[in-house]
C-alpha cells in the first residue's frame, strides 16, 4: 500500500450503509414471507407442489435474469437512484400482494410474485457495485458478511412474521408488514446517500484521484469476454448452481414437511427454520471475519475455507432432516434440533461473503455490476428452479426423498469452491496490472 492508505468512510457513508441494510432487511423478507404460508395458499386456490412451486421459481429466476440489466447499469450510471428504483419496484406488488382484490386468482399472485422478485434480483448487483467502492479488498469479506447478514435476518423475518401472523390474521397480511418500512426507508435513503467514487479503494485509482485525476472508466460490452473467461469467475458462478439448489427447496418446503411427515405444528416447524436461519446468519458474519484473516495471509485459503465448511456443513442437515418430536417434549429434547440447527446453517453459510469478496477481488471496478449480476443468474438457477424441482420431486417421489436430495447437492457446491484455490492468485494479479496500465494512461 502507498503512503496514501486507505480511504476512510465518512459519518455520512456509514449512515448510508447502515440505510442500505435496513432497506436490505425488508426486501428479503418479501422473498421468504411465502414460506409459512404455503399450504394456506395451496388450499384457497386448490394448487398442488409443483403450482406453489411454479410462483417461487417465478419469483427467483426471472428477477435474477432481468438483474443482468440492473448490473450492466450500474456499471454505467448513479447506483444511489438505481437502486432506489429498484427496491420501489420489489415493495410495491409485494405490498398489493397482502391485498385480497389483487391477489383473487391464483394467476394473479403468481404475476405480483414476479414483479416482486425483479426487486429482490435488482439489488444484488448494485449493493456490490457500492461495497467494492466503499470498502478495501482486506476489508470487503466482512462487509459482504454484514450484507449477507441483513439479507439472512430479511429472509428469517419474512419467515417470522408470516408463520405468527397468519394463523389469527390470514395469510395476506404478512406481505404488507414485510413491505411497509422500505416507503420510508427509500427516501431517506435518498436524502442521505452520495455516489461513491467508481474505483476509490484501488490504490491505483487512489493515486490517480491524488493528483485530481477521476476514473470514469465503464464497462464495455467487449469487456464481457474477460467477465466470461476469467477462471475464478467461472467457477465462482458454476458453484451457485449445486449450491442453491439446497436453498430454493428446503427454505420453501421445508416447514411443509415437518408439518406433513414429522407431524409438527406450522410454529415448531417456523421455530426450527428460525433457528436455521439464526445459524446461518452467525455464519456469514463469521464467514467475513474469518475471510479477513485467512486472505491477508494467503488469498488461496479463502476458497479453501468456503468448500471446507459448506461440505462439513451437510452433516449436521442431515441430522436436522431426521429430527423426530416427542408427544410432551422437554427442556432436554429441545437440544439437538438448536444444536444441529444451529450448526447446520453456521458453516454451510460461511462461503456465502467469502464467494463475493473473490469476485469483488478479482475484477476491476467498471465490471463488477455485471459481474454481480451475472453472479445473481448462476446463484439463483438452483433457487428459482428449485421450489419447482421441489415440487415436482415431491409429486412423484414425496417430501423425505426430496429434502434428502436437496441437500446432498452441496456436495458438488464445495468441491467446486476448493477449485478456485489454483485460480485466485493468478487473477487477482491480473487485475493488478490492469489497474496499472490503465492508471498509468489515465496520468499521461
Amino acid at each position: 500500500m502507498t503512503a496514501l492508505g486507505k480511504p476512510r468512510m465518512t459519518t455520512r457513508d456509514k449512515v448510508t450503509l447502515a440505510i442500505l441494510v435496513l432497506m436490505s432487511v425488508f426486501l428479503y423478507a418479501d422473498m421468504n414471507a411465502i414460506t409459512p404460508v404455503v399450504t394456506d395458499i395451496m388450499a384457497e386456490y386448490g394448487i398442488n407442489e409443483t403450482d406453489i412451486g411454479l410462483v417461487g421459481s417465478a419469483f427467483t429466476l426471472i428477477g435474477a435474469i432481468v438483474s443482468i440489466v440492473f448490473g450492466f447499469l450500474a456499471d454505467r450510471t448513479s447506483r444511489k437512484w438505481l437502486l432506489a428504483f429498484v427496491v420501489l419496484v420489489g415493495e410495491i406488488p409485494c405490498f398489493l400482494t397482502g391485498v385480497k382484490f389483487f391477489t383473487q386468482t391464483y394467476e394473479q399472485l403468481l404475476l405480483l410474485r414476479i414483479l416482486t422478485g425483479l426487486g429482490v434480483g435488482g439489488i444484488f448487483p448494485i449493493t456490490f457495485s457500492l461495497i467494492g467502492d466503499y470498502f478495501h479488498a482486506h476489508h470487503r469479506p466482512m462487509a459482504s458478511a454484514f450484507v449477507g447478514a441483513a439479507w439472512g435476518i430479511g429472509e428469517i423475518a419474512g419467515s417470522l412474521i408470516a408463520g405468527y401472523l397468519a394463523e389469527p390474521f390470514g395469510w395476506r397480511l404478512p406481505f404488507m408488514v414485510a413491505a411497509a418500512p422500505n416507503f420510508l426507508l427509500v427516501p431517506l435513503f435518498l436524502l442521505i446517500a452520495r455516489e461513491p467514487a467508481r474505483g476509490a479503494q484501488e490504490e491505483q485509482v487512489q493515486e490517480l484521484m491524488a493528483q485530481g485525476i477521476e476514473y470514469k472508466e465503464k464497462i464495455r460490452l467487449s469487456d464481457l469476454k474477460y467477465v466470461l473467461t476469467n477462471k475464478t469467475n467461472v467457477l465462482g458462478y458454476l458453484q451457485g448452481i449445486p449450491g442453491s439448489l439446497p436453498w430454493g427447496i428446503l427454505p420453501f418446503y421445508l416447514i411443509a414437511y415437518y408439518e406433513v411427515v414429522q407431524g409438527f405444528s406450522k410454529e415448531m416447524g417456523t421455530t426450527i427454520f428460525f433457528l436455521f436461519g439464526v445459524g446461518a446468519t452467525i455464519g456469514g458474519i463469521l464467514g467475513g471475519w474469518l475471510g479477513q484473516v485467512v486472505y491477508k495471509k494467503d488469498p488461496r485459503y479463502m476458497p479453501l475455507l468456503a468448500g471446507g465448511t459448506v461440505l462439513a456443513g451437510i452433516i449436521p442437515t442431515l441430522f436436522l432432516l431426521n429430527i423426530t418430536w416427542p408427544t410432551n417434549p422437554g427442556l432436554t429434547d429441545w437440544l439437538l434440533p438448536v444444536a444441529f440447527a444451529v450448526f447446520s446453517g453456521a458453516l454451510i453459510t460461511i462461503a456465502g461473503p467469502n464467494i463475493k469478496s473473490i469476485l469483488l477481488n478479482v475484477n476491476p471496478p467498471e465490471h463488477r455490476g455485471t459481474v454481480f449480476a451475472l453472479h445473481n443468474i448462476f446463484d439463483s438457477i438452483g433457487k428459482g428452479v428449485g421450489p419447482f424441482i421441489g415440487g415436482l420431486l415431491i409429486t412423484n417421489f414425496g417430501y423425505v426423498f426430496t429434502v434428502y436430495f436437496s441437500a446432498l447437492m452441496w456436495i458438488p457446491c464445495g468441491l467446486l469452491f476448493l477449485a478456485i484455490y489454483w485460480t485466485i492468485k493468478k487473477d487477482i494479479e491480473y487485475v493488478n496490472r490492469y489497474l496499472d496500465e490503465k492508471a498509468a494512461r489515465l496520468a499521461g
